[in-house]
């Protein structure tokens, strides 16, 4: 038997196979160590971005706080000209009109206002946060109160009208008219202790919450700069500038028209040239507090009542405009001595007692 010399092929599938690597093996190659400085960043960078949130959260938090410890019909804060935004900060917090000066500022100048706060009184109210006061004084809001009198207003319905509308109390309003008038040579002694017809009437504007002084020291100012100077020039009759007021301030109430006023201012000059009582129903109700007179007014004891007393009234019986001082000193030169305002609101006037009481006959 011949020896065999083939040698044995193993089979395909005894062949021997390299051990195969384990896939863990492979991704240790694949992962490479975050460098140490990298994590350090990362670190430094999450903490001050953790810082900023905090900061902006505590920012919003203090700009958009409202306040409640203001008094319900706020305070009045002035921005003076040339102040820092930080003086303005320091102040309001030294007034307790804000809790944080820092965040006042911050807002201030990175805020929308781009630190541009513009002079003058501002209004702080209980609802006011510190970005309710910035953006104000940034557009300019100044805090102010209008009042209007109307020509012919008396001082009491001017106080009235004062508070009604808010602004303080009647007493408030009538104590300042009374006590500022000694600050003003225009006003007699005789009337320092009731100013009537020395306040001007108009619209005023005012800053709020600072009292009755800044409205009535506007109105004698006024008075001042507008009823003075024609007060100062020629006069009818003789008369005191105080004088011609109160002859103003009645014809003011008994006139409809200027023609009107200007016929009845002569016939009150006539009236008094001649010694005549001037009977005027107006300064009646002035001393009654009426708007309308009844008969038994007529005997009512007051130096107002010129049924009884001859002459002018003592002081002027409401605030009269320019345009009735000035019809007293152009009035109309007549011969009449009476007057009456017929049902149909017109002026008849008459020479005579007999044609006065022929046209209250035919016209009342």
């Amino acid at each position: 038997m011949q020896p065999n010399n083939h040698i044995h092929q193993p089979s395909p599938s005894h062949q021997a196979v390299p051990p195969e690597k384990k896939p863990v093996d492979q991704f240790k190659k694949r992962v490479r160590k975050t460098p140490l400085w990298l994590v350090i960043l990362l670190a430094i960078l999450g903490v001050a971005l953790a810082g900023i949130v905090a900061g902006l959260i505590w920012l919003f938090s203090a700009v958009y706080f409202v306040r409640t410890n203001v008094s319900v019909n706020g305070q009045v804060f002035e921005v003076k000209k040339g102040e820092s935004i930080s003086e303005i900060a320091n102040e309001l917090s030294a007034q307790g009109l804000i809790d944080n000066p820092t965040a006042f500022v911050l807002y201030a100048k990175l805020g929308p206002a781009h630190g541009q706060l513009i002079p003058g009184p501002y209004l702080i109210r209980p609802s006011s946060s510190i970005a309710t006061i910035i953006n104000d004084m940034n557009a300019g809001k100044i805090a102010q109160n209008k009042i209007t009198f109307p020509e012919g207003i008396t001082l009491a319905d001017m106080a009235t009208r004062f508070a009604n509308a808010g602004y303080g109390s009647k007493e408030e309003y009538i104590t300042a008219a009374k006590s500022l008038s000694a600050n003003y040579d225009f006003v007699p002694v005789s009337a320092k202790s009731n100013p009537e017809g020395y306040l001007f009437p108009s619209t005023y504007t005012f800053v709020p919450n600072r009292g009755a002084n800044e409205l009535v020291k506007k109105q004698y100012e006024a008075f001042q700069t507008k009823q003075v100077p024609l007060l100062q020039g020629p006069k009818p009759a003789n008369l005191t500038s105080n004088q011609v007021l109160i002859l103003a301030s009645i014809v003011e109430k008994e006139g409809l028209t200027e023609k009107d006023r200007k016929l009845i201012a002569g016939v009150f000059l006539n009236r008094l040239s001649l010694g005549m009582k001037f009977e005027s129903d107006v300064t009646v109700n002035y001393a009654t507090g009426k708007k309308t007179t009844a008969p038994a007014d007529l005997s009512v004891d007051s130096p107002y009542n010129t049924y009884k007393v001859k002459g002018l009234p003592p002081t002027p019986i409401n605030n009269p405009g320019t345009d009735s001082v000035e019809t007293v000193l152009n009035y109309t030169p007549n011969d009449y001595i009476f007057f009456l305002a017929g049902n149909d609101e017109v002026v008849y006037f008459a020479k005579t007692l007999a044609e006065h009481n022929q046209n209250i006959k035919n016209h009342l």
